[in-house]
């Protein structure tokens, strides 16, 4: 990524963000640990109020299109998704240690992080472009063979918007 990356925001555009685990590793790949994820989404939107227009969490990575907080920029939304998601994952409350120290096992050894450290961000400013992107967003998970259809794979807005019901609301527009 480059090293003088400007967002946008401010200007009430949605914004279409992904970011993965450290080196992409299937950090999220298990049931548990997606409806965690789903779970921490919710209460982070409740604490700073910006519009969910869609989401999936995948095993080892996460597609956002959200509106603009009044009261945070998307990436503290991010930041702090990102923070409460990992630490619950290792169990530690906040400030026990510096978050580049705690460990998470692993096989071969531990791994330094949960999340890889940048994520990307589109502005969405077209009724068309974020058709384009929840498209993108559902079909992800037929995309990487996890399922043959959207509905089969709960932890994304799909079912919201196909049925009305689904694990978060979402905020169709």
């Amino acid at each position: 990524m480059p090293k003088n990356l400007r967002r946008v925001t401010g200007r009430g555009d949605l914004h279409f963000i992904t970011f993965c685990c450290y080196q992409r590793r299937a950090l999220l790949g298990t049931m548990r640990v997606r409806n965690l994820a789903v779970r921490i989404l919710g209460e982070v939107r409740s604490k700073y109020g910006f519009p969910l227009v869609g989401y999936v969490i995948m095993p080892e990575h996460v597609h956002l299109l959200i509106g603009e907080s009044r009261t945070v920029s998307p990436a503290k939304v991010v930041q702090v998704f990102k923070q409460r998601l990992s630490r619950r994952m290792r169990g530690r409350k906040r400030g026990e240690e510096r978050q580049l120290r705690l460990r998470f096992p692993e096989e071969a050894g531990e791994l330094r992080r949960f999340w890889q450290r940048r994520y990307y961000d589109f502005n969405v400013y077209t009724r068309r472009k974020m058709k384009e992107k929840l498209e993108y967003m559902h079909a992800n998970p037929i995309t990487e063979k996890l399922v043959k259809h959207p509905r089969d794979w709960p932890w994304s807005s799909w079912s919201y918007y196909a049925t009305g019901q689904g694990p978060l609301k979402v905020d169709a527009l």
